[in-house]
């Protein structure tokens, strides 16, 4: 991947020329023949035209290392998702050893609860769905 410091674009692949302004990386290339000439040659060595590309920039440090940083930043990131799905699955499995390990009757106590939880609230949903009606 190379990055293009005069329109600051970045270019997949080694190319010769930046896909989006024709700028060429470490010397002019002629047009003509396609010989790469020096930074500062003002005729083609080869063949002797004037038709030379121009010459890019200089390319700042940051985009030299961001391609560098970037798998490092990417396995970082899949690295905490996939810990953090551990954990949730952890703590779902935590969660369901302690229901399991509950007497019967705390367990009946707690469906109760949620089924009634539940009740509750479809009743509420109900009443709010056939309240703009009266």
């Amino acid at each position: 991947m190379r990055y293009c410091s005069a329109c600051r674009c970045f270019n997949m692949g080694r190319p010769n020329f930046c896909q989006y302004c024709g700028r060429s990386w470490g010397g002019r290339i002629c047009f003509s023949c396609g010989e790469r000439n020096v930074p500062n040659a003002q005729f083609c060595g080869w063949c002797g035209r004037e038709t030379l590309s121009e010459l890019m920039p200089p390319v700042p440090l940051w985009a030299r290392l961001l391609p560098l940083l970037l798998p490092l930043i990417w396995g970082l990131l899949l690295t905490i998702g996939h810990s953090l799905v551990i954990a949730l699955a952890g703590f779902g499995l935590f969660l369901l050893m302690a229901y399991l390990v509950l007497p019967r009757t705390i367990r009946w106590v707690i469906a109760w609860g949620v089924k009634a939880g539940t009740r509750s609230w479809q009743r509420r949903r109900q009443a709010n769905r056939h309240s703009h009606y009266i």
